[in-house]
């Protein structure tokens, strides 16, 4: 209902004391009374607030009287004449210096006669509304049925209100919708969709943001529709959008049934099998969620699919996304770094590590997934909820995790194998002590800091892995080897 349905009601005698056009066309959403002095607890955003003006003593009363509503967001006042035969002009002008619409209400007229015409009124609007909605909604189901997809079912809707609409993924992948948005507004967007305490919710620019489905459970791997309008948009187009967000959750669950099945259809592959990829030039991307609920890491899988737009996957029981992406490495990270960035506001006691192979061609892609695992490993030291590494090619390390787990396994055995034996006889924490002097590099003082142990503790340690080893730390061709094979264990 509009302010101006009020006023257009002969029977009622209101009269508009201060207001434009533009505030004629505010809509009203309830009507309340209140003679309070502070009307705070009383009144709430978008009503209509009548008043005997019980509550006015003097001038000053008037302006923090409306002061309290403007603060409200109320969508007008209506002031009884009864009391003063007249709406003082105190009022009047704390409404003018408020920009808050003032009507009069004659003096034999009572509050109830006007709120029971505007109670009649909404519910007659709310049946409109509904039954537009209920016929608006089977159209939509029919034309899936029929085989139209979202993007022309969001096409549709968008054209018939006159805006432009998009159906994006939380990653600010779309789904539907009209031509590409720059990245900047959809970070907006998604940042909106992520942390907006209650959804639908306006952004910067015009936009708007609506859940497809509750929105609010499953923010990470959810989808919203995104309207953008010029001005307010009106109650019957965000209802319309309402109902294709309920069209999209549909299409959203089948989707999901789909991709869950590819996943169970993955985690039955056998550990360590060789992902096939033809001869196309690919590079391998391997995300993991070390932390949080099975339902958290689920929806990160499902959000690194999402950022991956077209990729092959596989994913194992671990909860590790495997995927093929075409492309140079350099642009798949940009891309993730951007896409998968944008989940970091809703990311609470969890992070999302994700590692990226370089490109490369052959009939397996064996070596590159180890690649990409072991950027993995190597992005748990950075900072930031959401985490994309490059793979390491260009190092001894990063060609070292291209050989195969036996090979690997087997090395770090035959070097290390009798410092293992050592520590399970005696628990004499000689592997735990070398991993912290060689990310110490070589530093006995920083390593027995970081221990929080005495120096020589430090010293004699590493020289019964030196003398278990057969190895000299000090020189460089010796403690390589011995890094190397820590690192095969990890």
């Amino acid at each position: 209902m509009l302010l101006q349905d009020v006023l257009d009601a002969p029977e009622l005698g209101i009269r508009l004391l201060h207001g434009d056009s533009d505030a004629l066309t505010r809509p009203v959403l309830r009507a309340c009374t209140t003679d309070m002095p502070d009307p705070t607890r009383y009144v709430s955003a978008g009503s209509l607030v009548f008043t005997g003006l019980v509550w006015r003593r003097t001038a000053a009363d008037a302006d923090l009287f409306v002061t309290l509503l403007a603060r409200a967001g109320v969508s007008a006042l209506a002031a009884g004449e009864a009391l003063h035969g007249q709406v003082p002009s105190d009022v009047v002008e704390a409404c003018v210096r408020h920009g808050i619409p003032l009507l009069s209400v004659p003096e034999e007229v009572p509050f109830s006669r006007v709120i029971e015409y505007m109670t009649g009124r909404m519910a007659g609007a709310r049946m409109d509304r509904l039954q537009t909605g209920l016929a608006r909604q089977r159209r939509l189901l029919t034309a899936v049925a029929d085989g139209c997809s979202l993007d022309e079912l969001t096409d549709r809707t968008a054209r018939e209100f006159g805006v432009s609409a998009w159906l994006l993924t939380a990653t600010g992948m779309p789904v539907a919708g009209a031509d590409p948005l720059p990245d900047e507004d959809v970070d907006a967007l998604t940042r909106t969709a992520l942390t907006a305490d209650r959804l639908p919710a306006e952004v910067a620019g015009g936009y708007t943001v609506l859940p497809v489905g509750s929105g609010l459970a499953d923010r990470i791997g959810s989808w919203y529709l995104v309207v953008r309008h010029a001005g307010t948009p009106d109650a019957e187009c965000l209802d319309a959008f309402g109902e294709l967000a309920a069209v999209a959750a549909l299409d959203r669950v089948r989707r999901e049934e789909r991709r869950r099945l590819g996943w169970e259809a993955a985690d039955r592959t056998p550990p360590g099998g060789d992902i096939d990829c033809g001869r196309s030039p690919v590079a391998v991307v391997v995300g993991r969620a070390p932390a949080g609920t099975p339902e958290q890491r689920a929806a990160m899988r499902a959000a690194v699919q999402d950022a991956l737009s077209g990729a092959v996957t596989t994913v194992d029981v671990a909860g590790r996304v495997v995927a093929l992406v075409d492309g140079d490495e350099s642009e798949v990270v940009a891309a993730l770094r951007r896409r998968l960035g944008r989940l970091a506001p809703a990311l609470a006691r969890t992070r999302l590590l994700v590692g990226v192979s370089a490109c490369g061609t052959g009939e397996s892609v064996d070596g590159a997934v180890r690649s990409a695992a072991a950027a993995v490993a190597a992005a748990r030291g950075d900072a930031g909820a959401v985490c994309v590494r490059a793979a390491e090619l260009d190092s001894a390390l990063g060609l070292f995790t291209a050989v195969p787990d036996q090979l690997r396994r087997a090395f770090a055995g035959r070097i290390l194998g009798p410092v293992l034996e050592h520590d399970r006889r005696t628990d004499a924490g000689l592997l735990a002590t070398l991993e912290a002097f060689l990310d110490c590099d070589g530093s006995w003082r920083r390593t027995a800091d970081r221990l929080h142990v005495h120096l020589n503790t430090v010293r004699y340690r590493i020289g019964r892995v030196e003398a278990l080893t057969g190895r000299d730390l000090g020189r460089i061709g010796d403690r390589l080897d011995v890094y190397l094979a820590v690192r095969a264990l990890a």
